[in-house]
């Protein structure tokens, strides 16, 4: 029964404060749809791709593709390479990968024509109405830049290895649009870009992605490049001996066409000989080179593209409604609560102040009787109406408990 008249209770104080809790209410909603307006809308598109990753050791493979049934990852999964599919993120986040990625054009979808992703990023981007005034705000009272960073101009100059603050803002906000994820159990890809403009989120997953695909490529098939160019250097010197010694075996043999001398047919023995060793050593290396250049293409992975990127229709964010509703929950939710603490406070206040007064009145009703005469004893019948019986106050239903409760409340304010 208390459990039910303290529901009760609370539901008369707030339905007798509902004008003040739908006001605040309303209000907050207001102004959260009017902030959230202000935030101009982003667009985001995604690449899926799965790259090749090669096994050398069959054993370690076997595990590896294990590990991966049940969620779990081996690292390099029996290949020799430093950068495998869980490192890619930490790749597009790179500063040298930032500054690349910023000379690249785009096609905004508002200036109909091809500009740096560097220009769109400074020059074409939109922001709330406050914006200018609270970087005013912050210049004039929470300005730490020195004067040469005053006096810095942003171009598209940027060294990745000697960043200004300006710059490094920019290559943050820039890692901030795009992200990638990476499934470790069937090393898929996921190259994700927020942006403003719909068409310039799509055309920058798809050269981000193509941007990591070289990036890979370039490191994957380095070493084997660098074996192409030196065995090519053996090759190119090969074949010059082996001009050579063919030009100086047929000038002599041409000189000495008609002599029968010993000492003629040794010399020309000797170098056709030459001539026959020059070309079997640019023989080997040309087998070395086309063997090296194969070992390129090996080396070279493979990357599908599993779903390209394409231009969104509905905007990913801000979520406006649901920014909103949420606020207006909230603000509901702590005007009621500051209601019924409220109602509280003032409660026990009266509570407190009642049993502060009840002493002083009963000092005061209680007359000194005269001198020599006792007090007199009331009667037994006059005892029994005066003094409640404890069962009185269970006689009292809880609906005149209620009523006296709210008679009280209204006298009270």
């Amino acid at each position: 029964m208390s459990k039910l008249l303290l529901i009760v209770d609370t539901l008369h104080v707030v339905l007798r404060n509902w004008w003040k809790i739908l006001l605040f209410t309303l209000l907050v909603g207001g102004l959260s749809a009017y902030y959230i307006v202000a935030f101009p809308r982003t667009y985001k598109s995604e690449v899926i791709m799965l790259p090749e990753v090669s096994s050398e050791n069959s054993l370690a493979g076997g595990l590896g593709s294990m590990a991966s049934s049940l969620g779990l990852s081996l690292g390099k999964n029996g290949n020799n390479d430093a950068i495998y599919p869980e490192f890619y993120p930490k790749v597009i986040g790179t500063p040298d990968f930032l500054c690349k990625l910023l000379q690249e054009e785009v096609v905004p979808k508002k200036g109909n024509r091809p500009v740096t992703l560097f220009y769109y990023l400074t020059k074409m981007q939109d922001e709330p109405w406050w914006s200018e005034d609270l970087d005013a705000f912050k210049k004039k009272y929470f300005d730490t830049r020195t004067e040469e960073e005053k006096r810095e101009v942003l171009t598209e100059n940027i060294d990745p290895h000697k960043l200004t603050r300006k710059q490094f803002q920019l290559l943050k906000d820039l890692g901030g649009c795009i992200s990638s994820y990476v499934d470790k159990r069937t090393n898929m890809v996921t190259i994700s870009v927020e942006m403003q403009d719909a068409e310039v989120a799509a055309q920058i997953a798809t050269k981000a992605s193509e941007m990591l695909q070289l990036y890979i490529i370039d490191y994957r098939t380095s070493k084997a490049r660098v074996d192409v160019e030196y065995i090519q250097k053996i090759a190119d010197k090969a074949l010059e001996d082996y001009k050579e010694a063919q030009r100086v075996y047929s000038e002599f043999a041409d000189a000495n066409q008609d002599l029968v001398l010993v000492s003629v047919q040794q010399e020309e023995e000797r170098l056709e000989n030459e001539m026959q060793m020059a070309f079997t050593n640019y023989s080997n290396a040309s087998t070395q080179l086309q063997a090296a250049r194969a070992k390129v293409q090996e080396r070279t992975p493979a990357f599908t593209i599993l779903q390209p990127a394409g231009v969104a229709v509905k905007p990913n964010g801000p979520k406006r409604v649901v920014f909103t509703l949420m606020m207006t929950f909230l603000a509901f939710l702590f005007s009621t609560l500051w209601v019924l603490i409220r109602h509280a406070y003032k409660k026990a206040k009266r509570e407190r102040d009642a049993a502060q007064r009840q002493p002083a009145e009963e000092g005061e009703a209680v007359e000194p009787a005269a001198e020599g005469v006792p007090p007199s004893e009331p009667d037994e019948t006059e005892a029994d109406d005066a003094a409640p019986t404890p069962e009185e106050p269970k006689r009292k239903s809880w609906r005149e408990r209620l009523r006296f409760s709210k008679k009280k409340d209204d006298g009270d304010q």
